[in-house]
């Protein structure tokens, strides 16, 4: 009976350490579990709590530490944030899909998300080969990108320029390192070579065909002269007969020179040495010993006036006959086109005399004036009318002064070279 209840002595003592241990718990302790419940379900949004708990857990005496009830929990939330976390980059690499040139902000995005992740943590993203595996198709898409439209150039002829500058435009466009992959890059230098040879080779053919330098050679000079000034250096530099280009612009000068000269030569000059000036009329002007007679036939003639620094044209519109018009505007019916120029009263040069009137016009010959002249030379039949408000008059210019104004026209152009 003794022994016995020195047992339940015993037995009630250890109850009693036991609940003065309980009742020890220190405050930090209680706090540090109370964190740690407080976690709750384990979402991306956890980190900052779970940091806390992990704070109030670390700052703990060792002795504290084994006064804890819920460590466990915060080991198990922390393994759940991981796995969190590593589903975050798992599905952004999912979600990369099939590979395209679209491709690179999904590819990026997955990229970034693992550079993110905890080192430690990397290890455990199951699908990181289908990142890299993206990452190595991307690229080759790139690389494909520049090779495809190299690939498209083909032969090389001077109808390649857009597909030859579409191919070197994405080449420029690439980065770097899939400018050094890509495998064909030196079909497009053959093919800007060739291009530039081409180029080079249309515009010796354009410079030979000038032949002898001529009048009628203006077309071919300039044909040539346009083609090589549209060359770039390197172009122009394979260009091996340029100075015959050259030498013919010279050469077409002084054949003109001389033409103009010799046209000139059979032309009625008036002199004006007060101004310094010189007009030349076409043998076709009506003319007496020093002047040019408005009172003997209609025409419509241009002259040439020339000075030392200056050449220029003028054309006279002339009306003579027994009755007044007193025009005020002339229609010009060329072959099936009709051009009308109306006049002031004091652009009009009117007189009379002898029992004949004259009304004519004397006018700077611009661009609207050339392109009359040059219908009226080439025309069938050019009918002109001198009308007033209640009279008109018609003529039809002659085969001969159609032939006038050719050469004038002619003479004028090449003295403007």
């Amino acid at each position: 009976m003794k022994n016995f209840k020195r047992v339940i002595a015993l037995v009630m003592a250890l109850i009693m350490c036991l609940s003065l241990c309980a009742c020890g718990k220190s405050e930090a302790a209680k706090a540090a579990d109370e964190l740690i419940a407080s976690l709750g379900p384990i979402t991306l949004n956890s980190e900052s709590k779970i940091a806390e708990a992990e704070a109030a857990v670390a700052a703990l005496t060792e002795k504290e530490r084994g006064q804890l009830e819920k460590l466990q929990v915060l080991e198990d939330a922390k393994a759940d944030y991981d796995t969190l976390l590593i589903k975050v980059v798992e599905d952004a690499i999912n979600a990369i899909g099939n590979v395209t040139l679209d491709s690179e902000n999904a590819i990026n995005s997955a990229r970034a998300e693992y550079t993110a992740l905890d080192a430690a943590l990397q290890p455990s993203v199951s699908n990181y080969n289908v990142l890299t595996a993206a990452e190595e198709a991307y690229f080759g898409a790139k690389v494909k990108a520049v090779e495809e439209p190299i690939a498209n150039i083909g032969s090389v002829t001077l109808e390649s320029v857009d597909v030859i500058a579409a191919a070197r435009a994405a080449y420029d466009a690439a980065e770097p390192d899939v400018q050094s992959a890509v495998g064909n890059y030196g079909v497009l230098t053959a093919a800007e070579e060739a291009y530039t040879a081409l180029r080079a080779q249309e515009v010796i053919d354009l410079i030979n065909a000038i032949g002898t330098v001529t009048l009628d050679s203006s077309a071919a000079i300039n044909a040539a002269q346009s083609a090589y000034d549209a060359l770039d250096a390197n172009e122009a530099a394979l260009v091996n007969n340029a100075d015959i280009l050259a030498n013919a612009a010279v050469e077409l000068k002084n054949v003109k020179d001389a033409y103009a000269e010799k046209m000139l030569s059979k032309m009625t000059v008036e002199e004006d040495k007060v101004r310094g000036m010189s007009f030349y009329y076409p043998k076709a002007f009506p003319y007496y010993s020093t002047y040019w007679g408005a009172d003997v036939r209609c025409f419509v003639l241009p002259y040439i006036g020339r000075s030392k620094d200056a050449v220029w044209m003028r054309l006279i519109c002339d009306y003579t006959s027994d009755d007044w018009v007193f025009f005020k505007k002339i229609i010009f019916a060329v072959d099936d086109e009709r051009i009308t120029k109306s006049f002031g009263d004091f652009d009009v040069t009117r007189d009379n005399g002898g029992g004949d009137v004259w009304e004519y016009v004397d006018i700077d010959v611009g661009t609207s004036e050339l392109n009359l002249l040059e219908a009226i030379a080439n025309s069938t039949e050019t009918i002109v009318r001198f009308e007033g408000d209640d009279y008109y008059y018609d003529f039809t210019v002659r085969d001969s002064d159609k032939t006038a104004i050719r050469e004038t026209l002619d003479t004028y152009y090449a003295l403007m070279g």
